[in-house]
């Protein structure tokens, strides 16, 4: 599920939606725009994130934490921190899973991780909500908050909708849900966000541990 969970979010450091409506107002295709702007403007930020998914099937719920670290092109550190140690690390050319309570070590290449053309376009910067996704809906909430609700293009067995929760004024994301193919629900919700600042380089670096199985699949 960490797996997922990466994939859909590098797409656009965003969120999913739920129901379709006919027309689009013009509000919610000018706050389409500012969330684009802010990506496009946005070259690495930190969160704290929590994160919550309903499976489907058994109705059962999962819940986990951590902090997370992006910086254009392609690289990232999600550290899980509850309820147990996680980490996955992109150098920007390769992806590192390590889970210690297994003693195992991931690797794949951006290809096996991220094969479609649409997740690849915003790992290298050049994504575009407009023209990768369909905006079928839009609602205004509390704070000055909004949710935009989004169809890709081309689905994938990963992403079948997409909720955006963004403030209004600025186009920051503060939420994302997203639906697998079986209507499995993934909600992140983002904390205390900073962007544009100085990130040690380290952060995108992983050192395979000693005595770890290490599985590639390169």
């Amino acid at each position: 599920m960490v797996r997922q969970t990466v994939y859909v979010l590098v797409l656009c450091w965003c969120v999913l939606s739920t129901r379709e409506v006919q027309a689009i107002t013009n509000q919610a295709l000018l706050l389409v725009q500012k969330v684009q702007h802010f990506y496009q403007d946005t070259h690495n930020f930190v969160a704290d994130f929590e994160q919550e998914v309903l499976w489907q099937r058994g109705q059962t719920v999962r819940f986990s934490k951590g902090k997370v670290w992006f910086e254009k092109p392609g690289r990232m550190r999600w550290q899980y921190t509850w309820p147990e140690p996680y980490l996955v690390v992109s150098d920007g050319r390769k992806i590192f899973f390590y889970s210690p309570r297994d003693k195992q070590v991931m690797i794949l290449t951006w290809g096996k991780a991220f094969s479609p053309k649409l997740t690849l376009g915003f790992l290298n910067g050049r994504g575009d909500l407009l023209r990768d996704f369909r905006v079928v809906g839009y609602e205004e909430l509390d704070q000055g908050q909004a949710a935009l609700d989004l169809l890709p293009q081309r689905q994938t067995p990963q992403l079948k909708r997409l909720r955006l929760i963004v403030n209004r004024k600025d186009g920051l994301i503060k939420a994302v849900w997203f639906w697998d193919c079986l209507d499995n629900l993934t909600k992140i919700n983002f904390k205390h966000v900073h962007r544009n600042i100085v990130l040690a380089q380290r952060l995108f670096l992983f050192s395979i541990p000693k005595g770890v199985e290490v599985i590639r699949q390169e």
